[in-house]
């Protein structure tokens, strides 16, 4: 299964050519995933010369959107599927003026130091990563693997899926006679209770960040249950997603979320 699906994800990055449907076809969640990690690190004021990583950072779209956001930090990026590298390397080639502060490699989460180095990092983040592992036991052992490449005291962002908001989204759609979303084949989410339990022993001060929420609500529910009286399918380009990425924070409607914690001393 896991060769299946680093083919599934190479497979993306050859057919998107670059566009921001590499990993995923909701390109609106992509600009807003974006927007959560800039408002974070903008509110955490990090100094100048903080190292980031971005574990399965897929096409580098939003490691080189945050490298142009913050000129004084580092950053790299690495991914098991080798096209999704070379997207990157070809993107970062583009934008250009980003040579010596941002680097792209082929590398593996279950092995994160051999691509970052051991206690080197401020900051790691996976964006929908984790959930490309197989078995909830390969996810907690991946993890105790970014911790190691952390510094005492630095942060992991984590935006991976949940059960509970997926849940709570398919409970909305239902009360409207709307079908249930299932889990893609290739995802494994997280449980909340075991995910706080196995961060336990390396993170404290563990916070979620709801910030896909209201936009999930808006498009999976709202619109979904109108395009169902009006005989039409949904549509990832139609402005209600637009709009509904600009709504704030409102309740648990969504399988995507941030986990923001800190390594223990």
């Amino acid at each position: 299964m896991s060769e299946r699906i680093k083919d599934y994800w190479n497979q993306r990055a050859f057919d998107s050519s670059g566009s921001l449907t590499a990993t995923t076809q909701d390109i609106w969640l992509r600009r807003l995933e974006v927007a959560s990690l800039i408002g974070m690190l903008e509110t955490l004021r990090l100094p100048p010369g903080t190292r980031i990583a971005d574990m399965g950072c897929g096409d580098g779209n939003t490691l080189l959107q945050l490298a142009q956001q913050f000129p004084d930090y580092h950053f790299m990026g690495f991914d098991y599927a080798p096209q999704m590298i070379e997207s990157a390397r070809a993107q970062l080639a583009a934008i250009g003026g980003l040579d010596g502060r941002v680097q792209f490699s082929v590398g593996d989460v279950n092995d994160p130091v051999a691509s970052t180095g051991a206690g080197q990092l401020d900051v790691a983040m996976t964006d929908r990563c984790l959930i490309n592992l197989e078995t909830s036991a390969a996810q907690y052992a991946a993890i105790a693997r970014i911790a190691e490449c952390l510094k005492p005291g630095g942060l992991y962002l984590a935006i991976e899926n949940f059960h509970e908001g997926q849940d709570a989204m398919n409970a909305a759609r239902a009360a409207l006679g709307l079908p249930e979303i299932p889990v893609r084949w290739h995802n494994h989410f997280f449980r909340e209770t075991e995910f706080l339990d196995h961060m336990a022993p390396y993170f404290s001060g563990i916070m979620f960040h709801e910030f896909a929420s209201a936009y999930y609500y808006a498009t999976r529910v709202i619109y979904s249950g109108m395009c169902k009286m009006q005989g039409v399918e949904p549509d990832y380009d139609h402005e209600v997603h637009r709009l509904a990425v600009q709504l704030p924070p409102l309740g648990n409607f969504s399988p995507v979320r941030m986990a923001v914690m800190r390594k223990s001393a």
